[in-house]
């Protein structure tokens, strides 16, 4: 495996402690590295091309390559910055990366949810996936969550709350519904004692991965029969919010969104206004033509 790897993973992680990149990052640079069978000096335009088609055989999403892609440029980036007589960046963005469509939140379905949650009775898991599904959290915030982020006995009328490290180590804070409240104080109950200050620890008393947080979702999915993401719980909290009526620019806060825009696009996934709209006008365009009769 190519050695510089290894330091470009460690010089991520000093600039952005509190991201998942560096992981991300430096699988995706071993998938590629893998693949072309070469080392960084020998990557040429062509390789990057073959590569993107590779991907797109084995079905990825657009998405999914275009992270790959980043992953390569920014390594090469990191090699010219420590070397002067680096290689040349093989990835070219205008020639490379993929033009991405406006894409709406997948949510899930509150039926799916209860069959999820008809699955959970672990006391961890439960308060785990409550909190991205109540409180909006992000799986990388909820693994991070450590004992001294939690204030959960404010006095009234403040709610209980959680300290957080979002995207790109800003802070903001979660506060904790009544369910979710509920959950997490369950699993602090029950929870080992150790010296371990992560919230949520595996069976060994160390913190959680999220991997492994995700690897128990898809276990209570394959028990229900049903397929559902960490990202969609915290999409489906969004898409709550814009029905219970609450304000665009609470929800924005809520979910640790830094631009307005990010927060606008749960309101085409649940737009109360928009379906009462169209059904008031299919409901006149019937009594005009009902189109009624046809094959039983």
């Amino acid at each position: 495996m190519v050695p510089e790897i290894n330091a470009f993973k460690k010089w991520l992680r000093l600039k952005s402690p509190y991201s998942s990149t560096h992981i991300h990052y430096s699988s995706d640079l071993r998938i590629f590295f893998k693949w072309a069978t070469k080392p960084p000096g020998e990557v040429t335009l062509l390789d990057i091309d073959a590569f993107i088609q590779h991907c797109q055989k084995e079905g990825l999403a657009s998405s999914t390559i275009n992270r790959r892609l980043a992953s390569i440029r920014s390594f090469y980036h990191y090699l010219s910055m420590m070397n002067p007589a680096a290689p040349d960046n093989p990835v070219r963005p205008k020639r490379h990366f993929i033009h991405l469509g406006h894409r709406l939140p997948r949510d899930v379905q509150d039926s799916d949810l209860e069959l999820l949650f008809a699955e959970i009775n672990h006391p961890r898991d439960r308060a785990m996936f409550l909190l991205m599904l109540r409180c909006g959290l992000r799986v990388g915030e909820v693994r991070n969550i450590s004992m001294y982020d939690l204030y959960l006995h404010s006095i009234p009328p403040g709610l209980p709350r959680i300290w957080l490290q979002g995207k790109g180590g800003v802070e903001r804070v979660a506060y904790l519904s009544h369910q979710s409240m509920h959950a997490l104080q369950n699993w602090l109950d029950s929870r080992p004692d150790t010296d371990n200050q992560a919230v949520f620890l595996n069976r060994f008393g160390r913190r959680l991965t999220v991997t492994g947080i995700q690897d128990r979702l898809a276990k209570y999915c394959r028990q229900a029969g049903i397929w559902i993401t960490c990202h969609q719980l915290r999409h489906t909290f969004g898409r709550h919010l814009v029905e219970a009526r609450v304000p665009v620019t609470t929800i924005q806060k809520l979910m640790g969104h830094a631009r307005l825009r990010t927060t606008q696009v749960y309101l085409h996934i649940s737009d109360s206004q928009v379906q009462s709209d169209y059904e008031n006008a299919m409901e006149e365009v019937l009594e005009r033509i009902s189109l009624e009769g046809g094959a039983p």
